[in-house]
C-alpha cells in the first residue's frame, strides 16, 4: 500500500530505542526523511545508521525533553515538519500518595508542557501548509490507570485531552492529530519493568513474563514493528479522515469496552 508520504519530513521524539525507534524506521521505509530525537547520541547514531544502510533518509538531533532550552533548534528551524511523533521519556514508578512537587514539576515539563508547546508550534506550520500529521505515543494507562505508574496515569491523560482539543482546531486546516496507546511490547522499557517486578516479588523474570503474557488475549507481547506500522498508516494519506482518535494496540488486554 502506497501511503503517499514519500518526501515528507518527520520528527520522532524518543527515537533512540523501542517504539520511537520503530516508528522512525517505519516512516523512513515509506520514503519520509526522518529526524530522530533523543538524549543518547550513541544510540541515536546507531538507529540512524540502521535506517540509512537500508537506503532511507535519516538524521539525528540530540535534545532532552527535561531541558526546554535544548529544544530551541526546533523552534528556530523555519522549515518545520510535516509529521510529528510525540513520545515522552518513560517516567519512574511512584505512589499516588508521594506528592513531591519538584518531581511532579519535572515530569510535567517533560511529559506535558514541552510536548504541547512543540506540537502547537509545529502544528501551526503544518496548518499554514495545509497538511500535517501529529501522532502521540501514549499508554493504555490513559483509560485504565496502571498501579505504580502514577505520572503516566495522570499526565498522559492530560495530554490526551489537550490533543483532542488541538485535533478539533486543526482539522479544518488539513492537519490530523491522533494517539496510539501501546500495551505490552517487547521493548527495553517492558524488560526493565518486568525485571523490577521480578526483583520485588522474588520470582524469576521468566515467571513475570509468563504472567504478563497470560493477561494478553493474543498470547504474546507485541513486536515493535507492528506498532511502527500503525504510526506509518496514520501518517499516510489514507488516514486523512481520522483525527482526534485514540487507538489501543494491546493485543486485547484492556478490560474496558470498545
Amino acid at each position: 500500500m502506497n501511503l503517499g508520504i514519500n518526501g515528507k519530513r518527520a520528527l520522532v521524539l524518543g527515537a533512540s530505542q523501542g517504539l520511537g525507534a520503530a516508528s522512525a524506521a517505519a516512516l523512513a521505509a515509506e520514503g519520509v526523511a526522518v529526524t530522530l530525537l533523543a538524549r543518547s547520541g550513541e544510540k541515536l547514531a546507531a538507529r540512524v545508521a540502521e535506517i540509512t544502510s537500508a537506503g532511507s533518509s535519516a538524521n539525528l538531533l540530540i535534545a532532552d525533553l527535561f531541558d526546554r532550552k535544548s529544544l530551541d533548534p526546533l523552534f528556530a528551524d523555519p522549515r518545520g515538519y510535516d509529521i510529528l511523533v510525540l513520545n515522552a521519556p518513560p517516567p519512574p514508578p511512584v505512589a499516588a500518595r508521594n506528592v513531591d512537587r519538584v518531581q511532579w514539576g519535572r515530569q510535567f515539563e517533560a511529559m506535558f508542557l514541552n510536548l504541547i508547546e512543540l506540537a502547537a508550534h509545529l502544528g501551526n506550520g503544518m496548518a499554514a501548509r495545509k497538511w500535517g500529521r501529529i501522532l502521540s505515543i501514549a499508554s493504555t494507562s490513559v483509560q485504565e490507570p496502571i498501579p505504580g505508574l502514577v505520572y503516566s496515569n495522570a499526565l498522559r491523560a492530560a495530554l490526551q485531552n489537550w490533543l483532542k482539543s488541538l485535533a478539533d482546531e486543526l482539522a479544518p486546516l488539513g492537519v490530523t492529530v491522533n494517539t496510539v496507546a501501546p500495551g505490552a511490547f517487547a521493548t527495553e522499557r517492558t524488560s526493565s519493568l518486568d525485571q523490577a517486578a521480578a526483583t520485588r516479588s522474588g520470582k524469576t523474570l521468566a515467571e513475570i513474563e509468563a504472567e504478563g503474557v497470560a493477561g494478553i488475549p493474543v498470547g504474546r507481547y507485541g513486536a515493535a514493528h507492528e506498532f511502527g506500522a500503525m504510526i506509518a498508516f496514520l501518517a499516510g494519506e489514507a488516514s486523512a479522515y481520522t483525527t482526534g482518535a485514540f487507538f489501543r494496540l494491546d493485543g486485547g488486554s484492556s478490560k474496558g469496552g470498545i
